[in-house]
């Protein structure tokens, strides 16, 4: 894990704790390090509320079970690793909030003891016939929170990726704004104004909702980062070519854990069905992967770039979303000099080809034989580039194509040439699993286009070293998984055997990856986006002829 700040609350889905094994359980805990569990509500399940006290160390609330007496807010102690602790509240539901807002304003404080507060039932409701989203329980919270400040609550209601400031008319709950992208300092609209910071924590769309789950770090000044993963990147099934049925079979056979499974025969895993011999030898690899922390090479390819002198730059792109109507930051890293520079769009986001034409002046007129080298270029950042380049800045779209390009991510995952220990294949979890340690911005490429839409729409500047932070260390995390890629052992034939006979060749192995690394990368959305978890880009195959992850190549 990368150095941490805060406090780290871990919220479940209930569904996600039902049916997953205690194994499952134990290696979320192991591996994201919560300091309390939140099952989320509204609705009582008081068994998930225990399966999550049996399964984890840390200490677990369930709102809707709240107790202890007729007040209607109750406090909670968080205490991290080191000692710090971090106080929130946790409401029952709105009606309980209803029932005393006065007691429940007292609990809450104000000034330097305001804390977060925590209500399932608090949720956001569209009418697609008035074009407007109401704030279930307004009146409810207006009342209970204090004006002339930013109240947090935290709710299940709302998937983990919201994140709203409702300014709201004391007493009545009236709707006087709403802010939609926030930057870290936030306020009221005035004294006489409740602000509330409404933070989802609930399931996200993309990981079938029920398997959803995130970590929220709280600090005294809020929430400070929320992370989401997928339950089946953990235990068993973040095995490649383990899902939910193979799954349930080993643990027939008494197979909940990696190192249980490290112990399982190849010939036992082969019997399974739709396993077979390669799937087994997978299974073990990217089982060995995951539980070392060491990335394993399946082949005796070269990585991308490496017959390259010097060696590549790194580049990470920035836009205003997925079908961008501006590349507003590229980063570049070089890795020979330990440099880092941005070409940044901070004056007229109306001008898409200043920075495009900044970026081509440096790269051609200083570094005209380097290569470049991206995380799912061919995905994102290549395609956009070029398209760009060639719209906005024409007399350098010949330059452009010749430049050698190289995608780590096609080489490693697509094309089966290694394992990554990475819970998904997005490159912050692979760089933080091989131990790079982040700048904590707090970003992510959503947040970064976001933001930038914002800036473009009001004029609202970006928090621009924060920003140009968050795309150096993708450029960076590129370098340091490359650099460990280039160390890690390479799968010799003469390592595996199978019933007394060696497998064929490295090849093969690497040929029985590939539904490990779509089954690593599928359940986390993840295999058609950038550093940055950008979807929905398609990506060049490695093996269509013109369309190759190496381009410029011909000077070799």
């Amino acid at each position: 894990m990368t150095a941490r700040a805060g406090v780290r609350l871990l919220a479940l889905p209930p569904s996600a704790l039902a049916d997953r094994p205690v194994a499952t359980l134990e290696d979320i805990d192991r591996t994201l390090e919560p300091d309390a569990i939140w099952v989320l509500g509204p609705a009582r399940e008081p068994q998930a509320f225990a399966r999550a006290r049996s399964a984890f160390d840390a200490p677990a609330f369930h709102p809707p079970l709240e107790t202890g007496g007729n007040e209607p807010v109750h406090r909670h102690v968080i205490a991290d690793g080191d000692g710090a602790e971090l106080e929130i509240a946790v409401a029952q539901s709105l009606r309980a909030l209803r029932s005393d807002p006065e007691a429940a304003s007292s609990t809450l404080g104000d000034g330097d003891d305001r804390t977060a507060l925590v209500c399932d039932d608090v949720a956001t409701t569209v009418r697609p016939t008035a074009l407007e989203t109401s704030l279930e329980g307004a009146e409810t919270l207006a009342s209970a929170f204090p004006a002339g400040t930013v109240t947090t609550v935290l709710t299940g209601s709302e998937p983990a990726e919201y994140d709203e400031l409702w300014h709201l008319e004391p007493d009545t709950g009236t709707v006087r704004g709403v802010d939609h992208e926030l930057r870290a300092e936030v306020g009221p609209l005035d004294e006489d104004c409740v602000s509330v910071r409404v933070h989802g924590a609930g399931p996200v769309e993309g990981y079938g909702r029920s398997r959803s789950i995130a970590v929220l770090t709280l600090t005294d000044d809020g929430v400070e980062r929320v992370e989401t993963h997928d339950v089946t990147d953990f235990g068993l099934e973040a095995v490649s070519g383990i899902g939910p049925k193979t799954a349930e079979r080993l643990a027939e056979r008494g197979v909940t854990t990696r190192e249980e499974l490290l112990e399982t025969p190849l010939e036992t895993l082969a019997g399974l069905p739709n396993v077979g011999r390669d799937g087994a030898r997978t299974m073990h690899q990217h089982a060995t992967v995951l539980e070392t922390g060491e990335p394993r090479r399946l082949t005796d390819e070269s990585l991308p770039g490496a017959d390259w002198s010097p060696p590549p730059l790194c580049v990470d792109i920035e836009t205003d979303g997925l079908s961008p109507t501006i590349i507003w930051q590229i980063g570049v890293y070089d890795p020979i000099a330990d440099t880092y520079r941005a070409f940044v769009e901070r004056d007229d986001p109306t001008d898409p080809g200043s920075v495009l034409e900044a970026f081509c002046d440096w790269l051609l007129g200083m570094h005209p034989n380097r290569a470049l080298l991206t995380w799912n270029g061919w995905g994102f950042d290549y395609r956009h580039l070029g398209a760009f380049i060639a719209k906005h800045v024409p007399y350098y779209a010949d330059e452009w194509e010749s430049i050698p390009k190289f995608d780590l991510y096609l080489w490693a995952v697509k094309s089966d040439n290694a394992l990554l220990p990475g819970r998904t294949n997005k490159l912050e979890a692979v760089a933080d699993a091989l131990g790079y340690e982040d700048a904590e911005t707090g970003l992510d490429g959503a947040a970064t286009a976001a933001a930038y839409q914002r800036f473009i729409r009001t004029g609202a500047e970006l928090e621009w070293d924060r920003h140009e932070a968050y795309c150096e260390d993708d450029c960076r995390a590129l370098w340091h998984v490359y650099e460990r890629l280039q160390d890690a052992p390479t799968t010799s034939a003469s390592m595996s055997s199978f019933g007394g006979v060696s497998t064929s060749s490295p090849s093969d192995a690497s040929g029985s990856a590939s539904s490990a690394a779509t089954s690593n990368t599928s359940a986390s959305g993840s295999e058609a986006t950038d550093s940055g978890s950008r979807g929905g880009a398609t990506q060049r195959d490695s093996n269509s002829g013109t369309d190759s992850e190496q381009t410029g190549l011909s000077d070799f």
